[in-house]
């Protein structure tokens, strides 16, 4: 029902403003910005809605609005995505102390479109995620997400957080297949990208782990696969 009157009222304003432009005059400048926050009050409303899937239509709008070239960072509408990154993690609407906003899916497509995005208010937002959240899911597309916007400026905070995440997940006696391919996708990616570590112990480390996940049978052949590509891009590394 609530997803309902969301939508209904977002047809109902975009096509008020679409009828205030029928006439022949040519758009002023009020008008453009008027239809511009008209379309951010609707996407506003849409985010903090308690339903999942209208929120997913916010993300969807969002994305729309970058493949056109209409989405800026520091701007309201990055504020919004965000929020939806950190939806019933960081950002939690409780209802007679139960979380009602808590949707994993939402924080994934989030971290998508963030990795889309890139550039440092994008990375930074990753980041936290990869800190905060809890969900195997969320966590794969936000370290593939840093893969894919690479280094930037935190080079060493970016190799902190995926080899760290990588060492936890080894840990467990059923790892997370799905999760360590994307950190080893995104490894991968940073060494691309010329990354290197400034701590010899720690490239050792590293190598080391992805020696035991190479050839440890608790993980998938694919895995296991990424694992052998990645090593010998960072014995690469260690050899210049």
């Amino acid at each position: 029902m609530k997803r309902t009157l969301a939508i209904a009222l977002m047809i109902v304003l975009v096509a008020g403003a679409a009828l205030a432009q029928t006439d022949d005059r040519p758009s002023t400048i009020e008008d453009v910005f008027l239809r511009q926050q008209i379309e951010l009050q609707i996407l506003q409303s849409q985010a903090s809605s308690t339903d999942r899937e209208t929120k997913l239509i916010a993300l969807e709008t969002v994305r729309k609005m970058y493949e056109s070239g209409d989405l800026e960072p520091d701007t309201r509408t990055f504020d919004i995505i965000q929020d939806l990154a950190t939806e019933g993690t960081s950002n939690q609407v409780r209802q007679s102390g139960r979380v009602i906003n808590n949707f994993p899916v939402v924080r994934k497509e989030a971290a998508a479109l963030l990795g889309d995005i890139g550039g440092p208010e994008a990375q930074g937002v990753l980041l936290s995620m990869v800190r905060e959240d809890p969900e195997p899911m969320v966590l794969a597309e936000a370290i593939y997400a840093l893969g894919k916007i690479g280094p930037e400026d935190n080079a060493d905070m970016v190799a902190d957080h995926i080899v760290f995440t990588l060492i936890r997940e080894n840990a467990k006696i059923s790892p997370d297949n799905n999760l360590a391919l994307a950190t080893l996708l995104a490894l991968q990616a940073l060494f691309d990208a010329g990354i290197e570590f400034e701590d010899p112990q720690q490239l050792s480390d590293t190598i080391g782990l992805i020696i035991d996940i190479s050839t440890n049978y608790r993980y998938i052949t694919i895995v296991r696969d990424r694992a052998r590509d990645v090593l010998a891009r960072l014995t690469g590394t260690a050899d210049t």
